[in-house]
This record gives C-alpha cells, sequence and structure tokens, in this order.
C-alpha cells in the first residue's frame, strides 16, 4: 500500500481521489477549507493552506509520504512542484520548467523563443503602444479569468492593469494581441514525449467573458489544426525536456490557424476529466495520477466509440441567494453535480458556480449545436440580494 498526499481538497479532484483509493493506497489531503468534500473522504485530513509552502514541505517531510499528488489548481502544482524537486518526488518537471509553463509571462519568452505560434505580447506596461488593439491584459499566476480583460484602446489599459495586480500574487501582468476565433483545448498524454492519447474540446465562455462555462468533444475541428497541435505538443515535450503525463494547452483557431493561449500540466478543474472519461471511456484521472504515484503510462490506449456529452457549469452574473437549477431539455442522460445548498450565497462569475451538468445527446450534431448556446437551457430560481426589498426572483436563461 503507498501512502499518498493530494494537494488539493476541491470537488474537482473526487475522480483522482476516486481512482487512488479504489486501487487500496492509503490517501491523506491537505487543504484550508474543511468543507472541501475529499476532506471527508480521504483516509486522512490535513488543515494546511497549500500556498505555504515551508509549511507543506515540513508536513511532507515528517511525514514521509511515498508520493505526492497535484489537484487541479496552478497553486496547488506549483507549491508540490518545488517541493517535489527538493525532496526527489516523481511526475514533475523542474521547478525551472513548472515556473516557465505555468506563469504567463515566462511562457511567452519560451514561446518567443522556439517560436511559438502565440499572440504578440508584452508584460512590461511601457511597452503596450508595441500591441496593436484591441489586446488582452491578464495577471501572469491567476486562473479561470481573473483579472482577465479585452481592452480596445489604450486610453483604458492603466484601468485594466491595475486591475490585473490585484488577482495577481507576484504583481506581474501579460497583454497580448486579441485573437479571433473559436476557444478550443487540447488535452495530450505523452510518453518518452509522444502522445499516447489526446482529446479536443470545444470551450464558451458564455456568461463571464473569460470563463468557461461549457463545452464538448470537438467533433467538426479542422484535420489540420488537430494535427498541426499534435506536432507542437511532441516538440513543447522535447523542447523543454517534459517528464511522461499531461500537457493542456488552450488555442483559438480560426478555420486551418490557431494560436497557443495557456499551457498548463495540472488536472483542469470543473470535473473536466468526467468529461472525457463519460465521452470516450477513456479514465482521464487514472492517466493523470500515474506519473506522480510511480507508474507508468500504456504505450497506447484503446479508445471506445464516442458518446455525445456536453459539461455545463452553472454561475450566475449577479450575486444571489441560491434555490435550485433545473435543464429544459430532452436528453438521454442529465446528471447534476450539486455544489449549493437551497439558501446559500451564490457570487457572480467567475467566483462561484452552484453545479455542474452532464447533458448527453442523441448525436454529435445535437451536441454541437447545443452545448454552445447551453445557458438558454437552463433555469435558476434564486433570491435577489441585491435588492433591498429582497423580492423573490427566477433568474432565467443563466
Amino acid at each position: 500500500m503507498k501512502n499518498i498526499l493530494l494537494c488539493d481538497a476541491n470537488f474537482c479532484i473526487l475522480p483522482i481521489v476516486q481512482y487512488i483509493m479504489q486501487n487500496n493506497h492509503h490517501l491523506s489531503v491537505v487543504g484550508s477549507l474543511l468543507s472541501d468534500p475529499a476532506h471527508h473522504i480521504a483516509h486522512k485530513s490535513i488543515p494546511i493552506n497549500y500556498s505555504d509552502v515551508d509549511a507543506l514541505e515540513k508536513h511532507i517531510r515528517e511525514n514521509k509520504y511515498d508520493y505526492i499528488v497535484p489537484g487541479c489548481n496552478d497553486r496547488s502544482y506549483l507549491s508540490l512542484s518545488t517541493i517535489a524537486e527538493n525532496l526527489n518526488y516523481p511526475g514533475f518537471d523542474k521547478h525551472e520548467t513548472v515556473l516557465a509553463i505555468h506563469h504567463k509571462d515566462k511562457f511567452r519568452v519560451v514561446a518567443e523563443q522556439y517560436n511559438y505560434p502565440v499572440p504578440k505580447a508584452v508584460s512590461q506596461y511601457e511597452n503596450i503602444a508595441s500591441l496593436k488593439f484591441p489586446i488582452i491584459i491578464k495577471p501572469v499566476d491567476s486562473f479561470s479569468g481573473k483579472g482577465t480583460n479585452k481592452v480596445e484602446s489604450i486610453d483604458d489599459v492603466k484601468r485594466y492593469w491595475d486591475e490585473a495586480k490585484e488577482y495577481s500574487t507576484t504583481g506581474d501582468i501579460v497583454a497580448e494581441e486579441f485573437v479571433e476565433g473559436n476557444l478550443y483545448s487540447h488535452s495530450a498524454f505523452i510518453k518518452d514525449k509522444k502522445i499516447i492519447v489526446d482529446f479536443f474540446v470545444n470551450e464558451y465562455c458564455t456568461i463571464y467573458p473569460y470563463q468557461v462555462n461549457s463545452s464538448n468533444i470537438a467533433t467538426q475541428l479542422s484535420t489540420k489544426v488537430k494535427n498541426s497541435l499534435r506536432e507542437w505538443a511532441e516538440k513543447f515535450s522535447q523542447d523543454l525536456d517534459l517528464v511522461d503525463g499531461l500537457i493542456h494547452t488552450q488555442f483559438i483557431a480560426d478555420k486551418d490557424m490557431f494560436s497557443i493561449i495557456e499551457v498548463a500540466r495540472r488536472c483542469p478543474g470543473d470535473l473536466y476529466s468526467e468529461l472525457i472519461q463519460k465521452s470516450t471511456g477513456v479514465n482521464y484521472a487514472e492517466l493523470y495520477a500515474k506519473p506522480f504515484i510511480g507508474e507508468k503510462l500504456p504505450d497506447y490506449l484503446i479508445r471506445q466509440d464516442e458518446r455525445y456529452f456536453s459539461r455545463h457549469t452553472v454561475s450566475v452574473d449577479e450575486e444571489c441567494v441560491f434555490i435550485s437549477s433545473s435543464v429544459n431539455l430532452e436528453s438521454k442522460n442529465i446528471q447534476n453535480i450539486q455544489l449549493k445548498l437551497s439558501g446559500e450565497r451564490m457570487k457572480a462569475a467567475p467566483f462561484d458556480k452552484s453545479g455542474i451538468y452532464f447533458i448527453e445527446h442523441n448525436s454529435s450534431q445535437e451536441m454541437e449545436n447545443i452545448t454552445k448556446k447551453l445557458k438558454e437551457f437552463i433555469t435558476i430560481e434564486a433570491l435577489n440580494v441585491l435588492n433591498e426589498e429582497k423580492k423573490w426572483t427566477i433568474i432565467k436563461n443563466l
């Protein structure tokens, strides 16, 4: 039995928890929010804020874990990558490489060095004038679109530059030229710097501009783009000498052209792994965990016939007290992962969500048509807390 520490306790990591515990390993989870579900499921719960690297490393040294596994956010991954280098744990790249991938400004330096297809970007305020407007301004170390804004005029740069700083632990910002096209993700598992299996996903931001809330396996993406992304991912793994595991890339594509927006080696959140497993039969969480717990990835994988699932994260554009949500769709299968109880306060996106729906469709075309407009089929019943009279309100089409 392996003694494993998972650095996260949020609902997003439950598929990873399931894989580890079903294989009869002893699992401890660490995280400061004790209401997170994995604290109640794992064999042991440790109430440490994993952004405190010194405290986390002290705990790991004292408990002599066999393996350490990062969760579904950058902070977890970055903290453990520092400790993994100090204590020689597997599954992680060199910490310098981890920073070059996960910090947006450092990644732009790497991209320029190797001539990767990325938007033109700057990380110094005084260099903004070299970019063609509109531009995107964002923190180098934030996620879920927090602090990210599209800026149309140089007159608005200072305002949004300062706002981005509020969401960065380092205070570092990157600005890049806005790229037209549709947003996608590419999740590839590499072994010996070659892809053993990969997945392309349509991603839609329909409530908050830079937070994905609807997605599905992409069935209409250009074959040329897919093959180019695969070639890039393998070249990327060679250029940076990456260890076996996940490369998760967000990119924008327009016909046969694409631009890489962000890259990560940690598991994406909001049960992305479940979308992949439900759609293809591939246990994404297992593949993610294996390199961290001393297990080799397979040489190849057989995918099942694809099923047609959408994933929708339920969020709102104004703060409310959540009561209930429902889906007005005929479907073969609807699953709701409920995250809010009736009567709980719910913040506006991108800071909160009431749950995640998985919706199975009858065909790929039906899936493609509906996923991008799923918010039109969701009804949220809520109490409007911003109104002094606190009138009962049904919020529709969110």
